[in-house]
């Protein structure tokens, strides 16, 4: 027989519902309702099983319409007596007793009480000789008080009845710490499969929060509209505005780039004019201010690549730093170098470098004394500390120096770039390195110093593991 189609405008409907997170999010409440319902009903079936024993009251129905047959055909005279016999003879002759009484005013009491009705119909549908018998059931508290006697008639064909007794027929209801703990184990089934289903629905809107916090970051999160039709069309929505946004980020790039490179004939031009003065102090003054104006530009490259071209290589960290104190020391700097001979990490060697060098530069720019400082673990993680005596920045002033074009004066008065040689006077040396260092695990903090300068702390991830491989606490 073929199933009735449901009709199209409201599967259309329902599809509709379905699509939508509203529509969803209503089928798993339904669905945690309807299972939470089908779970109780279970429970209470369970329960009354657990009350009656169906092996046994398949012996006691047998035996019942063994004992009708037998009152029926024996004389009236001898029916009690028979029935004396055969529940001694019986298997259940310790719980079964049988009396033959010719009339009685005692009343049907499974018409008011729905367990004595299901006891009678597990009778019935045990044995089918019982089904056509007028039957009068009640119940009585047992010896032991904890369990219940089924009493009860069955009437005959002239009018007597088969009266009856089953001992401890009924069992005591399980304990309620038992009941309690099935209801609690089933309230944890129906929400833990509620959560399934409920961080399924949301593991959309966990991609696109992903593919959000990553926009902008050098690299691209791909998204795939799914899950819902809202989700879906914000995923739409969302890679349309990435498109756009990661396009005017590269034609501001290139366009900078462009002009940092069309400024240095102009610069050379002047620089070659200077150098052709008569006035010589003039002439040096001049390409004093091309050269800060040569930095400038460096340093306005440096900001724009950000190293994002180039590819982790495993390096000696350690050594490193060995080479660039010991460079740094036969300039002329008071710089020493602390830590472990050596300390491999996945890294970008040639960006590490330069903002090594960068904050190198920065300190000599304003300190006399300068240590660097390397602890981490091999394959893990690496933290680089450069201290120096200088004037330091104040706490309330250090997020401003991590951002670009910014300048600070510091207690001694002179002007602070917050940037090293590489582009001394144009605020970008130390907002350099943090935006090198954004969409990554790795980061840079300004501290005070134990020699009571400015402490610039460098935390580095190996670039071929975790970021919950990095530093403790």
């Amino acid at each position: 027989m073929p199933r009735p189609a449901i009709p199209r405008p409201l599967k259309g409907m329902m599809a509709g519902m379905m699509a939508g997170m509203m529509g969803r999010i209503a089928l798993v409440l339904t669905g945690a309702i309807v299972l939470e319902l089908l779970g109780i009903v279970a429970l209470h079936q369970w329960q009354d099983r657990e009350l009656v024993d169906v092996a046994r009251t398949q012996s006691i129905a047998g035996q019942l319409a063994d004992a009708v047959r037998i009152a029926e055909t024996a004389p009236r005279p001898r029916r009690a007596g028979s029935m004396h016999d055969l529940a001694a003879r019986g298997p259940s002759r310790q719980a079964l007793a049988l009396n033959w009484v010719p009339n009685t005013v005692i009343t049907d009491h499974s018409v008011a009480d729905a367990r004595l009705a299901a006891m009678r119909a597990r009778l019935v549908q045990a044995d089918d000789r019982l089904r056509d018998r007028e039957m009068r059931l009640s119940l009585m508290l047992g010896r032991d008080g904890g369990q219940h006697d089924l009493v009860g008639l069955i009437a005959l064909d002239d009018g007597s009845f088969l009266s009856f007794r089953v001992n401890r027929y009924l069992r005591g209801p399980p304990p309620l710490w038992l009941v309690s703990l099935l209801h609690i184990l089933l309230l944890v089934a129906v929400f833990g499969l509620a959560m399934v289903l409920v961080r399924s629905l949301l593991r959309p809107l966990r991609d696109l929060a992903k593919a959000a916090d990553e926009t902008g970051r050098n690299h691209t999160h791909a998204i795939v509209p799914d899950g819902p039709r809202e989700v879906r069309q914000l995923a739409h929505a969302f890679s349309a505005m990435q498109v756009r946004l990661i396009a005017a980020m590269d034609d501001n790039t290139q366009a900078l780039i462009a002009v940092s490179h069309d400024l240095r004939t102009p610069i050379q031009r002047a620089k070659l004019r200077a150098a052709m003065l008569d006035d010589a102090a003039a002439g040096a003054a001049i390409e004093q201010e091309l050269a800060a104006m040569d930095r400038f530009i460096d340093g306005a490259l440096a900001y724009v690549r950000s190293g994002a071209d180039e590819e982790p290589r495993l390096i000696d960290v350690a050594a490193m730093l060995a080479a660039i104190a010991d460079d740094t020391a036969d300039q002329g700097a008071d710089i020493r170098f602390r830590g472990p001979p050596s300390l491999i990490l996945h890294t970008r060697p040639i960006l590490l470098a330069r903002m090594l060098q960068n904050l190198i530069d920065n300190a000599r720019r304003y300190a006399n004394r300068i240590e660097l400082r390397l602890t981490g673990e091999a394959n893990r993680y690496a933290e680089i500390c450069v201290d120096d005596d200088g004037p330091g920045i104040p706490a309330e002033q250090r997020a401003d120096a991590l951002q670009p074009f910014r300048k600070l004066t510091p207690a001694g008065g002179e002007g602070l770039g917050a940037d090293g040689a590489l582009n001394q006077g144009a605020g970008l040396g130390l907002a350099f390195i943090q935006r090198a260092l954004s969409g990554s695990p790795d980061g840079l903090t300004l501290e005070d110093s134990p020699l009571g300068g400015l402490r610039a702390r460098l935390t580095l991830h190996d670039a071929g593991s975790s970021a919950e491989q990095g530093p403790p606490g």
